[in-house]
């Protein structure tokens, strides 16, 4: 799903599976937005933030998972149960340096 939404020469930076909105899902950042989304039977959710100075991520995690949530436009969106903690970490990385240097 997140392969068919990018622009033409947007290419994934760091790419994690875990769940959005309770479905199955995938996280990705490229140079310039985050782009989450799920497998929804019939109508997929997917939701692109742009990375910007006002975007921040929080990251938590367990002996076997992690989650991310990236608050935006004065909500916060969330991708939980993380398997790979190590991709989420240097996602959460990627996002905090664009932000912090985004104009």
């Amino acid at each position: 799903m997140i392969a068919s939404h990018l622009a033409p020469g947007e290419l994934v930076e760091v790419l994690v599976s875990g769940r959005f909105r309770g479905e199955d899902g995938a996280g990705a950042v490229t140079q310039s937005r985050v782009i989450l989304a799920n497998d929804r039977e019939w109508k997929p959710d997917l939701l692109s933030i742009p990375i910007t100075h006002g975007l921040a991520v929080q990251g938590w995690q367990d002996d076997k998972t992690a989650s991310l949530v990236f608050q935006h436009d004065g909500t916060a969106s969330t991708i939980d149960q993380i398997g790979e903690r190590e991709m989420a970490q240097r996602m959460a990385a990627v996002v905090r340096a664009r932000a912090a240097s985004a104009s």
